[in-house]
């Protein structure tokens, strides 16, 4: 069996879901691992999809200009060695949040510090919200601290400052997943 990391976007509107996975269901194509957000009107997502024995390349590359056609989305498609199947996915230990005065380079100081630490971001999302004071940032991260949790709190605590930002830094508990 192959597997295959699928980029697919486009506008966003009700349905894109549905349209790749029963893409998938097609091909019999097993979807293992998705991530997907609409960010402004755009819609995104990445999948890695185990395709079966029978199902070639040709066949989903068939599949996916099928899809594209249908549904105006484009997707691109990359193989996945075996080697990197084999690599298990970080999980999180340690949640930061980051709200304060929207401003050039909030990703960047906070990624740099965690960097530093060789902490690996699993997930980041970040959002700009309007208000009466101006416009509002919002960050929020999942880490895997590699071991180093106790200096994370510290480092962050340097960035806000220096950002004039707040940052939460929370541990994230087995017994509440």
């Amino acid at each position: 069996m192959s597997s295959v990391l699928l980029s697919i976007s486009g506008h966003d509107r009700p349905g894109i879901v549905r349209d790749v996975a029963e893409a998938m269901l097609h091909l019999q194509a097993n979807i293992e691992d998705s991530s997907m957000t609409a960010l402004r009107g755009r819609f995104a997502m990445m999948l890695i999809v185990r395709l079966p024995e029978d199902a070639g390349l040709g066949t989903l590359k068939a599949a996916l200009a099928e899809l594209e056609q249908r549904t105006r989305l484009t997707v691109q498609s990359q193989l996945i060695a075996d080697d990197e199947l084999a690599v298990e996915a970080q999980e999180p230990d340690y949640v930061i949040t980051v709200h304060g005065a929207d401003q050039v380079g909030i990703v960047h100081a906070v990624t740099e510090a965690l960097a530093a630490l060789k902490v690996s971001v699993v997930d980041l999302s970040t959002r700009t919200r309007t208000s009466d004071d101006g416009d509002v940032y919002m960050m929020a991260l999942e880490v895997n601290s590699g071991g180093c949790g106790a200096d994370i709190q510290p480092a962050m605590a340097g960035v806000a400052d220096r950002m004039g930002v707040d940052i939460d830094v929370h541990e994230l508990d087995d017994g509440l997943l």
